[in-house]
């Protein structure tokens, strides 16, 4: 279904700056002529934190520019319907490479066709109403919901009311490695068969996990390590929350033949060697040449603990080690040293680190 008026979607005002870690603040756009109301000029603010991490915050009054800079941000090829102008529009999006996070205000009514979508796109409604239409079946999301924007999708219309919603981009390649390791025998990026999370408790797990994105990127932090881990995290979340093709089914033969004390080791010298380098579950499976699978299964049967625990326990034990090494007055900071082993958050790096030593890690560097 199309929308009722409107030009189809086109590069929203002012380009964005590159990422160069200053601030840049785009030119006002000028005023729409033979509007019946004078509205302020959009803003465009983009930072650039490092580290290839760029956050970006729009706002505008008017309700046309801000459904072609959403459709310029979500790679939708858009058409705009009814909108009005006048109440403030927002998108405040941060840019990982990989996937993005935003939280988006459309405070006002805003209808929109699209034909296509290129990014897998998840929604967390937090407030307002959110209408679409997709192959003939409608449905309606509020507060508390959670749904997916699939690639590929069908052509849909939509329209908005009031609504504030947390988004998630996912890249194909992310979706790709994730599928990869749930299951080996369906490489490439899934097919989601399913748009909204089947049970409020999934929804309510995507709710958590983006919520703790959100914190880890706000905290500045732009270490590959933690930027892959949470890359990771949101893919590995999405394929648990929506139904796909990659999920539900059962090992392989070689997945339980190949889980042999051998396959442990092999891969324990790995995350030995590798600790200090953005590795995923996938990487040790590929270095050791089994599943992702079997090497979990190795782990459970011969460790008791997962693959990526045991990465964690690793990078923990170097943290110690820098820790304990350092040198007074050579500027070492626990922050630091958490974030250099791909610690997000020094308050849950702390708890981790006490529960491990025995003390705090502060006193450890204090000597």
């Amino acid at each position: 279904m199309t929308g009722t008026g409107g030009a189809t979607s086109a590069k929203p005002a002012g380009p964005l700056a590159p990422r160069t870690g200053r601030t840049t603040r785009t030119e006002p756009s000028r005023p729409v002529t033979g509007a019946a109301t004078r509205t302020e000029p959009s803003r465009q603010v983009v930072t650039g934190t490092g580290g290839g991490v760029t956050r970006t915050e729009f706002r505008t009054r008017r309700a046309e520019e801000a459904g072609r800079y959403l459709g310029d941000a979500y790679g939708l090829g858009l058409r705009l319907g009814a909108a009005t102008d006048g109440p403030e529009y927002s998108l405040v999006r941060t840019d990982a490479g990989a996937f993005t996070d935003g939280v988006v205000s459309l405070p006002a009514r805003i209808e929109f066709s699209t034909d296509e979508v290129t990014d897998l796109t998840v929604v967390a409604v937090s407030a307002g109403l959110f209408e679409r239409t997709t192959a003939g079946v409608d449905e309606r999301f509020t507060a508390g919901d959670v749904l997916l924007v699939r690639p590929g999708g069908r052509p849909c219309f939509a329209r908005h009311t009031g609504t504030r919603c947390a988004t998630v981009n996912l890249s194909a390649e992310l979706l790709a490695e994730a599928a990869a390791t749930a299951n080996p025998r369906r490489p490439g990026v899934p097919r989601f068969t399913g748009t909204t999370a089947p049970d409020p408790s999934l929804a309510a797990l995507w709710t958590r996990t983006r919520a703790f994105v959100a914190e880890t990127l706000a905290s500045g932090v732009t270490s590959p390590l933690v930027l892959g881990q949470t890359g990771r995290l949101l893919a590995a979340t999405a394929l648990t929350v929506f139904p796909n093709t990659a999920t539900g089914e059962g090992p392989l033969p070689a997945d339980t033949r190949d889980a042999t004390p051998g396959t442990l080791h092999r891969a324990i010298a790995f995350i030995d060697a590798n600790a200090g380098a953005d590795i995923s579950l996938a990487d040790i499976a590929a270095a050791v040449h089994v599943t992702p699978r079997a090497l979990q299964y190795a782990f459970r049967g011969h460790a008791d603990t997962t693959p990526l625990s045991h990465v964690r326990r690793v990078r923990l034990a170097r943290a110690h080690a820098d820790l304990k090494a350092a040198a007074p007055g050579a500027g070492v900071t626990v922050a630091g040293v958490a974030t250099r082993w791909g610690f997000a958050h020094q308050g849950r790096f702390a708890a981790a680190y006490r529960r491990v030593y025995g003390t705090s890690p502060g006193a450890t560097l204090r000597g």
